[in-house]
C-alpha cells in the first residue's frame, strides 16, 4: 500500500503540475498499476526489469487510445482489446521471459476499461497517452523500490518468478495449452463485449471486467469453475457493500478516496483466506471509483449484479466447453514445478548459496499448486460424502506435496548437512516419475533419521504413494512444460 499511495500522489502531481488534467484522470490509473504490479513476482534479471518497465509504459500509454476508441468506436476498441489480451496469453509458448513481459498487457487493459467507463475516455488521446506512460513507469519504480527496501529491512525475499526448467518437457499432441487459453480468452471477451453492449448499454464494462478476471488467472476447468463461483459471490457482496458505503459517504469526497485505499488493503489481506473476499474488495473498489466519476451505485445496483454474473458465466462456459484445459493436466504441471523449486532450494543449500530467493520461489510454486489442487480437494470431499470416494486420488498427491512446506521452512532455517543429497535425489526421482505415473516407482533413498529432514522425506514418500492416482488422467505424452500453464500475472 505504500507503493500504491506513492504512485497515486505522483500521478496526481503529474496531472496537476505538468499535464493540467483533473487529478483522477491520472491518479486512478496510477493506483491500478501499482496495486496490480505489487502482486507480480520479481527476481528477474536487471535487463528484464528494464524491459518490463518499458513494456508497461508503452501499454499504459496505448491504453488511453484504446479507451478513447471504446468510447467512440466500440467495435474497433473492443477488437484491439481482445487481440492484445489473447495475444499476451498465446505468447507464453515462447518462454518465461516473454510470459513475464506479456504480463504487462492485462495491467494496462484493466485500466483502459476503467477509463472507458469513467467518462475520461472522451478526453483527446494525445498528449495524455504520453503522461499515462509516465504514470505507468512511476508505478513500476514505486513498486520495485518499496519491495527492495522491504527486503533489505526484513531480510525476507518477496514472491519470485518461477525459474525456467533446464530442459523443456515434450508437449502433448494437438493444440498447445497457451493456444487453448488464448482462444478461450478471445471468445469469452468477444461474447462479454457483445452481451455487455446489447444488454447493459453504457455500463457494458462490468460484464467484460468479470469475464476477463475469471479467465485471466485460472488454469484448468476445475479452477475456472471455482473461481467463477467465487467471483460471482464476491462481486455481488462487493456491489452491495459499495452501495451501502455510498449511503453514508459522499461519492465525490475525500472520504470516498480514503475508503478506496482501505478496501484495497483489506482485499490484499483477505485474499489469502478466500478469493471470494478478494473479489468482493476489488468490486467494491471499482464501484466506488465509478461512483467518484458520477455513476450512482444505488441506481445501478441491479445492472451491475446482472453484468457481473453474466460475465462470470460466460467465462466459465467458454473455458469448460471450448478446447478445455483438463484440471489434471494443470495439477500435474504444478506438481512438477513445485518439485523443481524444491530441488533448486536443496541445490542452493548444497552449493552454499543464499536460499532466500529459492525459498520464495518454492512458496510461490506451492501457492500455485494449492490453487490447482482446490478443485480436486472438493471433488474428493464430495465423492466421500456420496460414498463413492475410495482409494488414493489426485487431491492426495497435491496435499502430500503441500505438506512439505513446514519441514522445508524448518530446513531452510538450519545448517546444510550431507544427508540432504539423498533427499535431493528423491526429489529428482519423483519428478521423473510424474511423467509416467503408471510405471512402477523406483527405489527411493532411505529417509533421514532426524527432523526436519525426516519430516520432509516422510512427506515426499506420501507423495510418491499418491503418484499412481494420476495414471488414469495421464495424457498420451508427458505433460506440457509448466511455463505455458502459468497465469500471466498474479493480479486477479
Amino acid at each position: 500500500m505504500i507503493a500504491v499511495l506513492g504512485s497515486f500522489f505522483t500521478a496526481v502531481e503529474i496531472a496537476r503540475l505538468a499535464a493540467g488534467y483533473p487529478a483522477a484522470v491520472l491518479g486512478v490509473p496510477g493506483v491500478i498499476f501499482a496495486f496490480m504490479l505489487s502482486r507480480r513476482p520479481g527476481g528477474e534479471p536487471v535487463l528484464e526489469k528494464l524491459g518490463s518497465a518499458a513494456a508497461l509504459s508503452v501499454f499504459a500509454g496505448a491504453s488511453v487510445w484504446i479507451g478513447s476508441q471504446m468510447a467512440g468506436h466500440p467495435v474497433i476498441g473492443g477488437a484491439v482489446f481482445v487481440v492484445l489480451m489473447a495475444g499476451s496469453i498465446w505468447a507464453r509458448r515462447f518462454g518465461a521471459v516473454v510470459t513475464r513481459l506479456g504480463a504487462m498487457v492485462p495491467l494496462a487493459l484493466i485500466a483502459c476499461l476503467l477509463t472507458a467507463g469513467s467518462g475520461t475516455g472522451h478526453v483527446s488521446w494525445w498528449p495524455i497517452c504520453g503522461w499515462m506512460a509516465l504514470v505507468g513507469l512511476s508505478a513500476f519504480v514505486w513498486v520495485r523500490v518499496v519491495r527492495w527496501v522491504a527486503e533489505k529491512l526484513t531480510g525476507v525475499a518477496g514472491p519470485q518468478s518461477p525459474q525456467a526448467p533446464a530442459k523443456r518437457s515434450p508437449q502433448r499432441p494437438g493444440m498447445s495449452t497457451s493456444t487453448r487459453m488464448a482462444l478461450q480468452m478471445a471468445v469469452a471477451l468477444t461474447a462479454a463485449f457483445s452481451f455487455g453492449h446489447l444488454l447493459f448499454g453504457e455500463h457494458w464494462q462490468w460484464c467484460v471486467i468479470s469475464a476477463m478476471v475469471v479467465s485471466l488467472g485460472t488454469v484448468g476447468r476445475g479452477d475456472l469453475a471455482l473461481k467463477g463461483v467465487e467471483r460471482g459471490l464476491g462481486a455481488m457482496a462487493g456491489t452491495l457493500v459499495a452501495t451501502l458505503i455510498t449511503v453514508v459517504a459522499a461519492p465525490h469526497g475525500t472520504t470516498s478516496i480514503v475508503l478506496i485505499f482501505v478496501v484495497l488493503a483489506l482485499a490484499s489481506v483477505l485474499r489469502s483466506y478466500s478469493y471470494a473476499y478478494y473479489a468482493a474488495g476489488i468490486t467494491t473498489t471499482l464501484s466506488l471509483l465509478y461512483g467518484y466519476f458520477g455513476e450512482s451505485a444505488q441506481h445501478l445496483l441491479l445492472i451491475r449484479l446482472q453484468a457481473l454474473v453474466l460475465g462470470a458465466v460466460v467465462a466459465v462456459a467458454v473455458g469448460w466447453f471450448l478446447v478445455p484445459v483438463r484440471a489434471s493436466d494443470a495439477l500435474r504441471a504444478r506438481l512438477v514445478m513445485t518439485l523443481g523449486a524444491l530441488g533448486s532450494l536443496l541445490e542452493a543449500r548444497h552449493n552454499g548459496a543464499s536460499t532466500a530467493k529459492a525459498l520464495a520461489a518454492f512458496d510461490d510454486a506451492a501457492n500455485r499448486l494449492d490453487s490447482s489442487a482446490r478443485s480436486h480437494r472438493l471433488h474428493r470431499a464430495a465423492a466421500q460424502k456420496l460414498g463413492t470416494g475410495y482409494g488414493t486420488t489426485p487431491a492426495d498427491a497435491g496435499e502430500a506435496l503441500l505438506a512439505t512446506r513446514r519441514p522445508v521452512h524448518a530446513l531452510a532455517a538450519s545448517e546444510p548437512g550431507p544427508r540432504e543429497r539423498a533427499t535431493a535425489k528423491t526429489v529428482g526421482l519423483l519428478r521423473r516419475a510424474l511423467s509416467a505415473p503408471a510405471d512402477p516407482l523406483p527405489d527411493l533413498p532411505e529417509p533421514a533419521p532426524t527432523a526436519p529432514l525426516a519430516d520432509l522425506d516422510a512427506a515426499l514418500r506420501q507423495f510418491a504413494a499418491a503418484i499412481p492416482a494420476l495414471a488414469k488422467h495421464q495424457p498420451p505424452k508427458a505433460v506440457e512444460s509448466s511455463e505455458a500453464l502459468q497465469p500471466p500475472v498474479s493480479t486477479t
